[in-house]
């Protein structure tokens, strides 16, 4: 065989193997608790031979990640004192997106998932606070308020222009995203009425957005009577509804040069930007603390049938092979009904029908004709193992115990790290509502 072929043959067979650990590395799931779970890790090593250069490159990512994780999870993150070993021990996989390689030269973007557990027994041997339940999304508008006016949604401003940057690449448990609006709207909104915390817009805008927040984050030129400049920053929190929450951040920063109020610099609003992003983080965290010295239950009550109801908007005879009613919303895209004594199923639905219906089911009662605006209802019932595999599934909890069930309701005791702040406000980041019904028990109410 010539060099050549020899040559030829060695690079089919490396590339065959790369392909080979990519397909692997994308047959993985993603970690079970993604807070763990760290994307998009870029490296680039050169070394002497190329399998020295991938395990450099393969080291370096982890300790990129681990750093990422611990900006992500931990309260204050001040230096670690640890050793390379234990960092690496912590990883659960890495996976391979993409990668690149010549002689010496290695080049690769990789997901880390990282192993909770053992993560959350380093962070107690060091001393950590953390925190590692995701907020919703919530929506953030900039606006400048300049000398000239009010600025919104133009991006040649150095405000809009940086939150736009820094949004794309945050990785906290705060889900910010740039609030876009639409033509409509981004005509009809008005700057002023969005500061004076008018409700009717501020919901306006959330509902577009499709989240449960806004963040109004302001910057703000402002030249005081003594002829100095200051450049004013702060975010205003809003629910769902348009109302205002709090001012969730504020800053005044002297400026150097009065020249300044009509050109602010821009490393100034990029350093303001961060700092805005790093206060919402702090607080969702301090407010979402995972305190391991802390062991508390709670007392669950869960309605386990739950009825859906809608009317015929046409009679129903005997040999109909669909159901024609006023609104199929809510109701399951396959299912029984029942109207009056007769359980019916259906395989399909749209808006207003029931599809492909069964008669007579389970030898219920029927009858010959249904007149228009009887009740037609269904019994939802998986809400019970929904709720409990959504608890089971929390990483502080400890237990989750069956006390008694019912046709009706079923009773269940949570044992979990931390306060009960913090564990209804992780469950209602899950789409759980519990309110209280009575002075030790509280009912799911969604």
């Amino acid at each position: 065989m010539s060099v050549d072929l020899a040559k030829l043959t060695l690079i089919i067979i490396i590339k065959i193997c790369l392909i080979s650990s990519t397909l692997l590395a994308s047959v993985y799931q993603d970690c079970l608790n993604s807070s763990f779970y760290i994307k998009n890790i870029s490296v680039d090593i050169t070394k002497e031979s190329i399998n020295e250069a991938r395990s450099q490159a393969e080291q370096k990512a982890k300790l990129i990640g681990f750093k990422r994780l611990a900006n992500r999870l931990i309260i204050k993150n001040r230096d670690f004192n640890f050793n390379t070993i234990d960092i690496f021990s912590l990883v659960d996989y890495l996976k391979i997106n993409k990668e690149a390689n010549s002689d010496k030269r290695y080049l690769a973007n990789f997901d880390i998932c990282f192993n909770r557990n053992l993560v959350i027994k380093f962070f107690r041997k060091n001393k950590f606070q953390y925190a590692e339940t995701y907020r919703e999304p919530i929506a953030v508008l900039p606006i400048f308020k300049g000398p000239r006016g009010y600025v919104l949604w133009d991006e040649k401003d150095d405000w809009y222009l940086n939150w736009q940057n820094k949004l794309k690449i945050i990785d906290g448990l705060v889900k910010l995203k740039l609030a876009k609006g639409n033509f409509s709207l981004n005509r009809n909104l008005k700057a002023n009425l969005l500061l004076k915390s008018n409700e009717d817009q501020i919901n306006k805008l959330i509902n577009n957005e499709n989240t449960n927040a806004l963040i109004l984050v302001v910057a703000e030129p402002i030249l005081m009577r003594d002829g100095k400049t200051y450049l004013s920053t702060y975010g205003k929190f809003y629910n769902k509804s348009g109302k205002i929450q709090s001012t969730i951040y504020r800053n005044s920063i002297p400026l150097k040069r009065t020249s300044s109020f009509y050109n602010v610099d821009k490393a100034l609003l990029e350093k303001e930007v961060s700092n805005m992003i790093k206060s919402i983080e702090t607080n969702w965290k301090k407010n979402n603390l995972i305190d391991t010295r802390i062991h508390n239950e709670v007392d669950l009550i869960i309605p386990i049938t739950q009825i859906k109801s809608t009317l015929l908007s046409k009679n129903l005879l005997f040999n109909d092979k669909s159901i024609i009613v006023k609104s199929t919303s809510d109701f399951k895209d396959q299912g029984f009904l029942k109207i009056k004594n007769e359980i019916i199923f259906y395989n399909t639905k749209t808006e207003n029908t029931f599809e492909n219906i069964k008669r007579n089911v389970f030898n219920s009662s029927n009858e010959l004709k249904y007149e228009k605006n009887i009740n037609v209802i269904q019994k939802v019932t998986d809400v019970w193992p929904d709720v409990l595999n959504i608890l089971e599934k929390l990483p502080f909890v400890i237990e989750v115990k069956i006390i008694s069930i019912t046709s009706t309701q079923g009773r269940i005791i949570a044992k979990f790290m931390g306060n009960k702040k913090t564990f209804f406000q992780a469950i209602f980041e899950k789409k759980l509502k519990f309110k209280d019904f009575n002075s030790q028990q509280y009912i799911l109410i969604n």
